[in-house]
């Protein structure tokens, strides 16, 4: 009788933990400013622990609500066997925009385009 109890309560305690334990926070992006470069251009910097077999792509700009640019940067398989080694990358990208843009969201895309990581930042102005 005692066992069946705690059966029940170690899998209440389950049903109740698993999502969180289920949720990935996702990497961290260091470091993030974002400034104008130009009348049209923002240059985006950040650091972020990845993978040592993976580049980021091209950055591509989404949607501006509110005064600010989504950014995607993809991350990109640099081999098809690699470690498991986390090293720390170290990312620049420039991303077309108008002076309306007052801050940046930048999503740090996987290779199978689910998102890595998340940072917003405001646009220093020159």
């Amino acid at each position: 009788m005692t066992s069946s109890k705690t059966i029940i309560s170690l899998l209440a305690a389950l049903t109740v933990s698993a999502p969180a334990l289920s949720q990935d926070a996702g990497v961290t992006l260091d470091d993030l400013d974002a400034e104008w470069s130009s009348d049209t251009q923002i240059r985006i910097e950040f650091d972020y622990q990845g993978g040592a077999c993976e580049e980021t792509g091209e950055a591509e700009a989404g949607d501006v609500v509110d005064g600010v640019l989504s950014v995607s940067v993809p991350t990109l398989a640099t081999s098809d066997v690699c470690t498991m080694q986390v090293v720390e990358n170290e990312v620049e990208v420039a991303v077309a925009a108008d002076r309306s843009v007052t801050a940046v969201e930048v999503l740090l895309l996987k290779p199978d385009g689910s998102v890595a990581g998340t940072g917003k930042a405001s646009v220093e102005q020159d």
